[in-house]
């Protein structure tokens, strides 16, 4: 069901500089923006809300946080907190969600349907998560602009000599 912008509420999880950009662009299109990171300060464009209450609310959800240990955070038990209309939206990466538990939840209609530009397994992907009619799949281009390609190395070559001069990075890895 096609639904105006301004009336849709976006739930972003993950609100670090890449959160904050993705809401920046969605607030640009009118939409009410809502955020969950327990490790974020507040502060626009989204309010601040706890995990909860953003599953309740948002019709869409992006992805914006590192994977973590104890295993992905998009499982059976989050898609059926979810709004039966809503969008799961994932470009950060494969690992964040469990491919069987999303695709039984759009078999059944938990969720309205999925966009992944990543997917745990890539690049050998799920034939029922490819084939099925609730879902948008990019390959992994999300990042592949020309400007993006020359952003990352020039961040890259700004941590190299922040480190070299005993200074901290400001976009170190994960791990």
């Amino acid at each position: 069901r096609l639904r105006r912008m301004s009336a849709l509420t976006v739930g972003v999880w993950g609100y670090g500089r890449i959160g904050r950009r993705t809401a920046e662009k969605f607030r640009g299109l009118g939409c009410r923006v809502i955020a969950h990171d327990p490790y974020a300060t507040a502060g626009p464009p989204a309010e601040l809300v706890g995990l909860d209450e953003m599953l309740a609310e948002a019709d869409i959800l992006t992805l914006h946080m590192p994977p973590s240990p104890d295993g992905p955070a998009i499982t059976a038990e989050i898609l059926g907190r979810m709004k039966p209309d809503a969008l799961l939206v994932n470009t950060a990466r494969g690992a964040l969600v469990d491919n069987a538990a999303l695709i039984a939840a759009l078999d059944a209609g938990v969720i309205g349907g999925a966009a992944l530009d990543v997917v745990a397994g890539e690049p050998e992907l799920p034939p029922a998560l490819v084939a099925h009619q609730r879902t948008i799949l990019t390959p992994h281009v999300a990042f592949s602009s020309r400007e993006s390609l020359v952003e990352l190395r020039s961040r890259t070559a700004e941590d190299v000599v922040r480190v070299l001069r005993g200074d901290q990075a400001r976009n170190p890895f994960p791990g």
